[in-house]
């Protein structure tokens, strides 16, 4: 195995379970709810709890991006063991996560030359970016080298997509990001926002009038999105996201195969706290990502 470690920060939403299987060190975010600030949302705040403050007590969480110095913390025991670092950061168009990475890699380099630290802006957030930092923990374990696994980066990150509704618009009008979708009428009753997040940008991608017409157009717009690029589906790997309504992936994922039959299929995952503090609740979305071998 090709000696460098993987790092993402906190909004890849990674699961536990796939962090420990690929040896994925995790650098969180800081969580504010009800005035208390945590670092580690799934120790420190279960989501349990977060997501029952947010929406049975009406609380507008807030969030605060990794400082350099839980950037230079976390990298040090690496470069001391010799490891070269390969570092996945939200969008820096949602985040300044990438900035304060970057800065703990120009301080670390002075004192670590001979390494090689990279800082991948995703482009990208929760499960699409989850997926760019699986597929190089996959080449990793296939015995590739950092260098592959950026160069693999730098074309993935183009293509990833995350296709998703929000029960409202008003966490991310609270959040500051609402951006190109304040136009969307999310205030209307039963009208559900669709959303794309795709080169770092986050864009109106229409409405629907319920959350089941939600889940079809999200089908369509991911298979409108393959064939107008000239994909081959079974190159993509996909998964669904969820803040608090765990039943509805299963339910989703069954339209989305009727669209995108042949796509290779991961388990879904829980929209962490980081996230969830600007989509806020009910919100559901499809996220797609390149194999590393569909670039080989």
């Amino acid at each position: 195995m090709s000696l460098f470690q993987i790092f993402s920060d906190g909004a890849a939403d990674i699961p536990s379970k796939v962090a420990k299987q690929y040896h994925i060190s995790i650098i969180p975010f800081y969580v504010c709810l009800d005035q208390k600030t945590y670092q580690k949302e799934i120790v420190e705040l279960p989501l349990t709890v977060f997501y029952q403050k947010m929406i049975e007590e009406n609380i507008f969480p807030k969030t605060s991006l990794p400082p350099v110095q839980d950037y230079v913390d976390s990298f040090t025991p690496a470069l001391q063991q010799g490891k070269d670092i390969i570092c996945f950061t939200i969008t820096d168009t949602l985040s300044g996560s990438f900035q304060s990475a970057m800065t703990a890699k120009q301080i670390l380099q002075e004192q670590y030359p001979q390494r090689k630290i990279y800082i991948e802006n995703s482009w990208a957030a929760t499960g699409s970016q989850y997926l760019l930092v699986r597929e190089a923990a996959r080449m990793q374990q296939a015995g590739y080298d950092i260098d592959a696994v950026h160069s693999y980066i730098e074309k993935a990150k183009i293509d990833s997509r995350i296709f998703f509704m929000v029960g409202t618009l008003k966490h991310l009008e609270k959040g500051g990001r609402i951006g190109k979708v304040a136009a969307l009428s999310g205030s209307i009753l039963n009208i559900k926002p669709l959303i794309v997040l795709g080169n770092g940008e986050i864009n109106k991608a229409g409405i629907a009038r319920s959350r089941k017409k939600a889940m079809i157009k999200l089908s369509e717009l991911t298979k409108e999105y393959m064939e107008q690029n000239h994909f081959c589906v079974s190159d993509f790997i996909v998964t669904i996201g969820t803040t608090n309504t765990p039943e509805e992936p299963e339910i989703f994922s069954e339209i989305l195969k009727t669209y995108l039959p042949t796509m290779e299929w991961i388990e879904p995952f829980q929209i962490g706290a980081t996230i969830a503090t600007h989509t806020g609740p009910m919100t559901l979305g499809v996220c797609i990502n390149k194999k590393f071998e569909a670039y080989l």
